[in-house]
């Protein structure tokens, strides 16, 4: 019989890819036998990638020369992330398997046109016209691989699995970010706009959960005199994050670029409300604004005015967080996402 076949970072891996492939695993992907995983990254030292890896790659090989594939879905990011699956679909082009190319940076654009030399471009956009399918998380990056020559794109969301029981929900003044500590993903933005929701909302905390720039992300809340209320906890897993987001009043992601961030899916499940910039398939998720609040990148007064309503106004701060989650259940909800994906599988495959 012959087989779908996933590739991807193990469901361990720290990131959103890893997370949305570990709830397509929890809800069934591999139950009857005809889709299979397959890791090609771990967290990790050098040698024990290279050989995960290599392994993935000889397994895949093997498996499409003795014909076992009916279809290769590749989850894609930028950076190693493509470059790594873009061997694996070129084998699988050359076995004249079918390909799903599954963006997810929220950067890709930029990697693309900036860091991709005139040679690798031309190799990434010629791979990239042969896949058969690309799935895609907001308009911008549709738009994106339209204009390269993707013939046929659809824009699927990513899965959240909705547990019946979580944490019993907190009152604080507490502002948490989950994320990595970089410049890309706002903490600068946030950290300076936070320092101004303390002149008006003086018991508000700020909790900035993620590995990344520790130290000069302590140098700047020193300078701001926001440090005695700024908690740094570092990489926080699924049993920890439920913790923070039943304590926290508003969730917040400032990033610089995004597509389908998990975070913000997770904090919509919690019931926390949600505050974002708008890039990528955000505001989508957000329903423009009837689900969150949203600002543009880098604006600081909008960001900390957006942070004070949802700790001042808590009545419509949660009516807004109960839309969110009623949205999560129609669009996101991983068995509705799955049922989604598996019939795409079923047309790909005739």
């Amino acid at each position: 019989m012959k087989r779908v076949v996933m590739i991807g970072p193990s469901p361990t891996a720290k990131g959103g890819i890893a997370t949305v492939i570990g709830t397509l695993l929890r809800v069934g992907y591999e139950r009857d036998g005809r889709c299979v995983f397959i890791q090609t990254h771990i967290s990790a030292g050098f040698l024990h990638k290279a050989w995960v890896a290599a392994w993935a790659l000889l397994r895949v090989t093997w498996l499409m020369a003795t014909g076992q594939v009916a279809l290769l879905h590749a989850h894609v990011a930028s950076e190693a992330s493509f470059w790594r699956k873009a061997v694996f679909i070129r084998v699988a082009q050359f076995f004249r398997c079918p390909v799903i190319f599954h963006l997810h940076s929220g950067e890709f654009r930029v990697f693309l046109e900036q860091r991709m030399s005139l040679r690798q471009r031309q190799f990434a956009i010629a791979m990239m016209r042969r896949v058969d399918y690309a799935l895609v998380l907001s308009d911008d990056a549709m738009k994106l691989l339209t204009d390269i020559g993707v013939k046929k794109i659809e824009m699927l969301p990513n899965p959240i699995q909705i547990n019946g029981s979580s944490p019993a929900r907190q009152q604080s003044s507490d502002i948490l970010f989950l994320g990595r500590l970089d410049n890309k993903k706002g903490v600068y933005d946030l950290l300076r706009a936070f320092k101004r929701v303390r002149d008006q909302v003086p018991e508000a905390r700020l909790i900035l959960g993620g590995e990344g720039e520790f130290t000069q992300v302590r140098e700047l809340a020193s300078t701001l005199g926001i440090l005695d209320v700024l908690e740094l906890p570092g990489w926080v897993d699924e049993s920890q994050r439920s913790q923070l987001l039943a304590r926290a009043a508003a969730f917040v992601l400032p990033s610089h670029f995004e597509q389908m961030p998990m975070t913000v899916l997770e904090a919509m499940v919690a019931g926390v409300p949600v505050v974002a910039t708008r890039v990528g398939g955000v505001p989508c998720m957000l329903e423009h604004g009837d689900c969150g609040k949203l600002v543009d990148v880098g604006d600081l007064d909008a960001l900390a005015c957006a942070l004070v309503e949802v700790l001042s106004d808590r009545p419509a701060a949660e009516a807004m967080a109960k839309r969110a989650h009623q949205r999560v259940l129609s669009e996101y909800e991983a068995s509705v996402v799955l049922s989604r994906l598996q019939d795409r599988y079923a047309v790909l495959k005739q």
